[in-house]
């Protein structure tokens, strides 16, 4: 597989970060992690990086490839959930802390994607957002069914209320899990916690996600979130993914930058204005991650 990423985790304005992010590479697979743990409840940050724990464990015990993403997100966020509740418990004095969280498996050139909470993926295609998470949350239930609308989401008092969360009591959420999505050359999956999307229209993500540098977009999407939302700014985490190739470099070697794939995928083009295809080959080798 031929991709790339970068993440990054910023306190914000807040005395505590509570936020949480992992990108795990295992064989030829990726497994993409991110959790806000939540201010209300005595430590949000343990049950984050509980979180994250218990699903790179999990995850690097996995024989690959694995058959079943779906299934084993759901089996692992349950298990997640149900080692929060006890390192809570562990404490002294017990606690129930509580977190969001979202996962995403990339192998064989698919994602699949679970969450439980606010915290979002976007997929980005061609400058749009292909697809973003819903939100467990009051507003979101509210905007389903057409009493508010988005703007006025970010308005609401019960903005910042989840209707699910990992952790607090015994019994384990639902998870959303999305059927698997075919990625094409040039796809972006950004997973990011409210610190971000809250800051951020979608079409500033989508207008930024047209880089060729995914740390730079990385860093200026923390950068501008702050900078939107100064001085009550979120702790804001960012996990960014770019899809390249499942391709194999013919003159040997594997690697090659974002504007130089050759493109394998039906369909795949470029985010240019005039929409050519991905059909440069290999040249620069440079950023690209190769598993």
């Amino acid at each position: 597989m031929y991709y790339e990423h970068a993440l990054t985790n910023r306190l914000g304005n807040r005395d505590n970060n509570q936020d949480r992010c992992a990108v795990v590479e295992h064989g030829k697979a990726v497994l993409l992690l991110l959790a806000d743990g939540m201010g209300g409840h005595a430590r949000g940050e343990l049950a984050a990086q509980v979180f994250i724990n218990s699903l790179t464990r999990q995850f690097e015990a996995q024989r690959l490839p694995i058959r079943s993403p779906r299934g084993f997100l759901r089996a692992a966020i349950t298990q997640a959930h149900q080692q929060i509740v006890e390192s809570g418990l562990k404490q002294n004095p017990p606690v129930r802390p509580r977190t969001t969280g979202i996962a995403c498996l990339v192998q064989s050139g698919h994602a699949c994607w679970a969450h439980v909470g606010d915290s979002r993926l976007y997929l980005i295609r061609n400058r749009r957002v292909l697809f973003r998470t819903r939100d467990h949350s009051h507003v979101s239930e509210l905007i389903e069914q057409g009493m508010i609308t988005e703007e006025e989401a970010g308005r609401h008092p019960l903005r910042n209320f989840v209707s699910r969360s990992l952790g607090g009591e015994s019994e384990a959420p639902e998870p959303t899990i999305e059927q698997e999505s075919m990625l094409k050359a040039g796809d972006i999956l950004i997973l990011c916690s409210d610190g971000l999307w809250s800051a951020l229209p979608e079409k500033r993500l989508s207008e930024l996600a047209s880089q060729p540098d995914l740390a730079n977009l990385t860093e200026q999407l923390a950068s501008e979130a702050e900078y939107q939302s100064y001085p009550h700014s979120d702790n804001i985490s960012i996990v960014t993914f770019r899809w390249l190739s499942t391709a194999k470099q013919k003159n040997g070697g594997g690697q090659g930058t974002y504007d130089q794939i050759v493109d394998n995928e039906p369909g795949a083009e470029t985010s240019t204005s005039g929409g050519n295809r991905l059909n440069q080959v290999f040249r620069n080798l440079a950023s690209l991650r190769r598993r």
